[in-house]
């Protein structure tokens, strides 16, 4: 073994500076968390026995002093009376008073699980306006009574309380206690609300405040200790860096010559001269580093063997181009382009049990493996549940209730199907968050105007509404994915809408010819721009008399 290469642990460090440096560091650390826990915990004690006991004393005074001798019924039947707005009115000042947030008087049905309101007020003048109207007189609210609430009802001279959080308002502490009648048993509840969440403000803040003083006190330090750290320990790292640097240097030109290393010698005796002195060693771990990258890139180069294998697998499943006659009324033309090796469009004509004949573009969100993998399902669950199912819309709210059962990626798909019948000038058609298809009819192509459902696989009770347009001797649909209009060339143009329609219009009236005119289209457009997404185009025509 060789001198550089000896154990660290039977390696004796006379001076430690990593030891030093820890301990020190690791000593004010604690301290300062000491002293700062210390301060928040006795602030927190103190302000919450503060804001208690102000808020029981609040509660219990408005309890038995000031509503005992009320009359609540009639309170509660005669909300305009002047008696009414003399009780609001003392109940506001009292809740002003002692800085609560609400106070309210309530009858509480504990059979039924509600309150009713006989008045409610607010510190806050705008909300105290809201609450008159919403909380008024007879305002009758489901509540699940709690535990405070119920304990304060048994015991009507026992002051109650009940912490919660509200999402809307923040944390609140509410005191219970009951109103007595004439007879000494409970007629109403009155509740006083006290936001915690003003109380936790003012912790934050103070907290803050010592935490910044403490803050600049670790700063001070942490300058001296770096200070320290520049003369002892940076300086002479930098000096192994170019040591180092200069060893290395034929490895930037790719002449492989290794250079004799001279050890560094700093006289320190501590960690950087044990540093230095394994320096000799890592010419060895380059060595080793490259061998290991050369191994991950045969690796890769295997991956991308089999994703070339997968991508044709799925043009196996998916054909690049196709062309197909269907029932000698329909012809049908397709194209596809992965962006990727394998993608997440797809396409598919078929003929249904009943005669009819159904196509369908697709795009699956994402691209890659993952998407290919979702795609391949898609399209499988979508032939299968066309097939079984001859209402469409039926079929389709099938196949996205099993894509959303199946889908722990959530992924969606966006999906246009279309149905031909032969008897029929028409076609039936159903858009799941799709692109709108190009109608050419006469010579002249448009949009065909279709409001769009939701996409397959997100919700899984959506609805899907079946639609027809016509489509008469001659007349071409085009289907396309989002690969094709949102095509960039070099200058980060769009291919666009424009140029869709443009293309569907000057090309050969066949499926054909639409279906390689917009496809040359688009390659003219983007010339040698990188492939951002996948471009799969349909393009079905109504062949029923042939020339």
């Amino acid at each position: 073994m060789k001198k550089s290469e000896k154990p660290i642990d039977k390696i004796k460090v006379k001076k430690s500076i990593f030891k030093r440096l820890f301990f020190h560091i690791l000593v004010l650390f604690i301290l300062a968390v000491i002293v700062s826990g210390t301060l928040n915990c006795i602030e927190n004690i103190q302000r919450t026995r503060r804001f208690t006991r102000q808020l029981t004393e609040s509660a219990s005074k408005v309890a038995t002093e000031t509503f005992e001798r009320c009359d609540i019924d009639a309170l509660l039947d005669n909300p305009d009376s002047e008696e009414y707005r003399k009780a609001v009115k003392t109940l506001r000042w009292i809740c002003q008073t002692n800085h609560l947030e609400y106070m309210y008087i309530y009858i509480p049905d504990f059979d039924e699980n509600k309150v009713t309101y006989v008045m409610t007020v607010a510190d806050d003048d705008s909300e105290n306006e809201n609450v008159l109207n919403v909380r008024s007189a007879g305002a009758e609210v489901d509540h699940s009574l709690w535990d405070a609430e119920k304990e304060a009802w048994k015991n009507p001279n026992l002051v109650t309380a009940y912490e919660y959080q509200n999402e809307s308002f923040g944390s609140f502490y509410t005191a219970f206690s009951a109103i007595q009648g004439k007879d000494g048993k409970p007629v109403a509840l009155i509740g006083a609300d006290y936001s915690l969440t003003q109380i936790y403000t003012e912790i934050i803040f103070y907290t803050a405040m010592r935490v910044l003083a403490l803050f600049v006190v670790l700063a001070i330090v942490f300058l001296l200790v770096m200070r320290f750290v520049r003369k002892k320990m940076y300086n002479p790292i930098l000096l192994i860096f170019e040591k180092i640097r200069g060893y290395f240097s034929d490895k930037a030109d790719g002449t492989n010559t290794k250079k004799a290393f001279v050890p560094i010698k700093l006289g320190s005796d501590d960690e950087i001269q044990l540093l230095a002195d394994y320096f000799n060693d890592m010419a060895h771990d380059v060595e080793t580093y490259v061998e290991k990258n050369s191994a991950l890139a045969s690796e890769k180069a295997k991956n991308e063997t089999e994703l070339e294998v997968a991508r044709r697998i799925q043009y196996g499943i998916i054909a690049r181009e196709k062309n197909v006659a269907f029932a000698d009324c329909f012809d049908v033309s397709a194209r596809m382009e992965s962006a990727r090796q394998v993608g997440g469009d797809f396409y598919d004509c078929f003929a249904l049990p009943d005669g009819r004949i159904c196509a369908v573009v697709g795009d699956v969100s994402g691209k890659g493996v993952a998407a290919a993998m979702f795609m391949a399902f898609a399209k499988t669950l979508i032939h299968e549940k066309m097939t079984e199912n001859a209402e469409p819309d039926r079929a389709f709210e099938e196949i996205n209730r099993e894509l959303c059962s199946s889908n722990p990626e959530g992924m969606f798909v966006t999906a246009f199907a279309v149905i031909f019948d032969k008897n029929s000038d028409s076609f039936l058609y159903i858009n799941a968050g799709h692109n709108k298809p190009v109608a050419v009819s006469n010579g002249k192509a448009e949009f065909l105007e279709c409001k769009p459902c939701i996409m397959l696989g997100v919700f899984d009770d959506a609805r899907y509404l079946v639609n027809s347009a016509e489509f008469g001797n001659g007349d071409i649909i085009c289907l396309y994915t989002d690969g094709v209009n949102e095509a960039t060339n070099a200058d980060n143009e769009f291919f666009g809408n424009e140029r869709l329609v443009s293309a569907c219009q000057n090309a050969g009236q066949t499926a054909k010819g639409v279906c390689d005119g917009v496809y040359d289209a688009l390659t003219d457009f983007t010339e040698n721009a990188e492939q951002f997404d996948d471009i799969t185009i349909v393009a079905i025509k109504n062949s029923k008399n042939r020339d």
